[in-house]
């Protein structure tokens, strides 16, 4: 029985196994049309309740957990989590569903992940949402992270302490959402065993190209700017990690890119502006 998620919560997780893991999944609304959301870190696929609220009378939405997080599996080593495999499983969460005619809506590593899923398999996949994500290999870390950044990845020990013992990198990427919406997040990785896959995540990031993650970063992105098919791209002016500025530059270099400026929210835009956001993804798919 579930008890991740508000009594009143209405949508019933479901769940797959794929490649030998079980993920989770958020599912409502009806039609061929299927608007896939891929959450990043720190969250689940619960960051998009309040945007499936908005889109599921008009369309039907699945939102999976990743390896990791929410409901879904969580092995208990860092090895256990990469990037391709994060892929991978996306692309075998797509095929054991059956799923065509999808619009896929990528954050945070939502984007390479979801992102690197729909370049494989093009032909399943009709508009792209993008969303405060990825857009540059090597990923540039803005000046004000930079030194922390790199001084707790090479101090290994202090990163895991902090964020597995302590789950400060949970609490500190969730204190902007309401008190019992943190409580869904943090009580799905409520001990240290279960934050290895938060802890991965920053390993992954390609800062240079030296690093592992680089030249699959750079090869998802230089698809999705030679692929013609609609995408709109949807970057917010206060997020502390990305800018609008990337978000705008990104649009402009793929064929069919257009780019929306949601003024007001940080780094979750899909939780903090679900109406705007839910509201120009209706008429994104109406005119494009």
């Amino acid at each position: 029985m579930n008890t991740l998620y508000p009594s009143d919560f209405p949508f019933q997780p479901r769940f797959i196994n794929v490649d030998g893991y079980n993920l989770a999944y958020l599912e409502a609304g009806v039609g061929d049309r299927v608007i896939l959301m891929v959450h990043g870190n720190p969250v689940s696929a619960y960051v998009y309740h309040k945007l499936m609220r908005r889109l599921v009378p008009h369309v039907r939405c699945i939102a999976p957990d990743l390896l990791g997080f929410g409901l879904s599996d969580k092995p208990a080593q860092i090895t256990a989590y990469s990037l391709q495999k994060h892929i991978d499983l996306m692309i075998g969460f797509v095929r054991a569903l059956h799923l065509q005619e999808v619009v896929m809506v990528g954050h945070d590593w939502g984007g390479p992940i979801g992102f690197g899923a729909a370049v494989r398999e093009p032909a399943r996949y009709t508009h792209l949402v993008i969303l405060n994500t990825l857009t540059e290999a090597p990923m540039r870390i803005r000046p004000v992270y930079w030194l922390p950044f790199h001084f707790f990845l090479r101090a290994g020990w202090l990163f895991d302490y902090l964020v597995r013992q302590h789950n400060l990198f949970q609490k500190l990427g969730v204190k902007v959402m309401d008190k019992g919406d943190q409580q869904v997040f943090l009580g799905a990785n409520h001990s240290p065993e279960t934050r290895a896959g938060i802890a991965a995540f920053p390993r992954m990031i390609p800062t240079r190209m030296a690093h592992p993650n680089y030249p699959l970063l750079r090869d998802i992105l230089q698809a999705l700017t030679t692929w013609d098919i609609p995408a709109l791209v949807m970057f917010s002016d206060h997020d502390s990690v990305f800018t609008a500025v990337q978000g705008q530059q990104f649009a402009q270099r793929l064929k069919q890119g257009r780019f929306e400026l949601i003024a007001g929210p940080k780094h979750f835009l899909q939780y903090q502006a679900p109406d705007p956001i839910g509201q120009a993804i209706l008429a994104f798919l109406e005119t494009a």
